[in-house]
């Protein structure tokens, strides 16, 4: 009787604004034409798995990527697909759990994926897995038997954190220190026009928005404010400032306090109380939309 019916758990807009790409729980991917007013494509992406995040690799929309509770990024060219036998053009396998986001840098090369294994992931799209560890890291994942909406973090995936690549992970870097919990929390990379991309950014089930150095790995700033889990924060493209939102009802915005002593120092301190310490020590008030 649910034939035909699904759920979708992730929508981006093409460059154009044309095509809608979506992501659902049937395991299927689903892009539409707004102009045309009619379905484009659709295929079967992950096995019935749900698809949890779709992206765009570049302005171009001819390739896509998806996540999902496989635990794999699947990498799709939209000019070889076949709707009756869709494969990947390749995959990247390293992610112990489910992915919970993915958002490219828009070079057509690199992407970062958040995962419920806590821990972010940056892959260059021109070095797949082989098939043989995507077998291995698959297996693991449906070994595990936690649900991270409402439980803790296992001590196995948590053990892990303090560990290097494992063997097979062909990603290029990965970033450990903020918590998936609870919901799909989002990653991003931070804008080319301020920072040159040179940070990764991401919300936090402990109510932090943490920043780390696409370099190092390191976490370069950790903004403590809110009092529940932050789904997604968005830095804005041209101005110093974050916007968060989170659980606790609130939207904060989150303006660049330069230091005079090191001008290299990038804090941040929430706009709507000007007397907060920065960093970790919450303000009084919250701005509420």
């Amino acid at each position: 009787e649910n034939q035909g019916h699904f759920c979708i758990f992730s929508l981006r807009f093409s460059q154009d604004s044309k095509e809608i790409l979506g992501g659902a729980n049937d395991g299927r991917i689903y892009v539409y034409n707004r102009e045309a007013e009619s379905q484009g494509l659709s295929i079967s992406a992950h096995n019935y798995s749900d698809v949890n995040t779709v992206c765009f690799m570049d302005e171009t929309t001819q390739i896509l990527a998806s996540g999902s509770d496989d635990g794999l990024v699947k990498v799709w060219d939209r000019r070889e697909l076949k709707e009756d036998n869709p494969t990947p053009v390749g995959q990247l396998a390293g992610h112990r759990e489910g992915i919970a986001y993915l958002d490219p840098r828009g070079d057509g090369r690199y992407i970062i994926s958040n995962s419920k294994d806590q821990s972010i992931k940056l892959w260059d799209i021109r070095k797949f897995t082989p098939k043989n560890d995507i077998y291995k890291f698959t297996k693991e994942v449906r070994n595990q038997n936690w649900d991270y909406r409402w439980e803790s973090v296992p001590t196995a995936i948590n053990m892990q954190k303090d560990k290097g690549h494992a063997e097979g992970d062909t990603s290029v870097m990965t970033y450990k220190g903020h918590a998936v919990l609870q919901t799909l929390i989002r990653a991003h990379f931070s804008p080319m026009h301020s920072t040159g991309q040179r940070y990764i950014y991401t919300g936090c089930a402990t109510g932090r928005i943490v920043i780390y150095d696409l370099l190092t790995g390191h976490i370069i700033q950790d903004l403590d404010g809110h009092t529940a889990c932050v789904r997604d924060v968005s830095w804005h493209p041209y101005y110093p400032c974050i916007v968060s939102s989170s659980w606790d009802g609130s939207v904060a915005r989150w303006d660049y306090n330069a230091s005079e002593d090191d001008t290299e120092d990038e804090d941040f301190k929430r706009e709507d109380d000007k007397d907060c310490p920065r960093l970790r020590n919450p303000p009084k008030r919250r701005c509420r939309m």
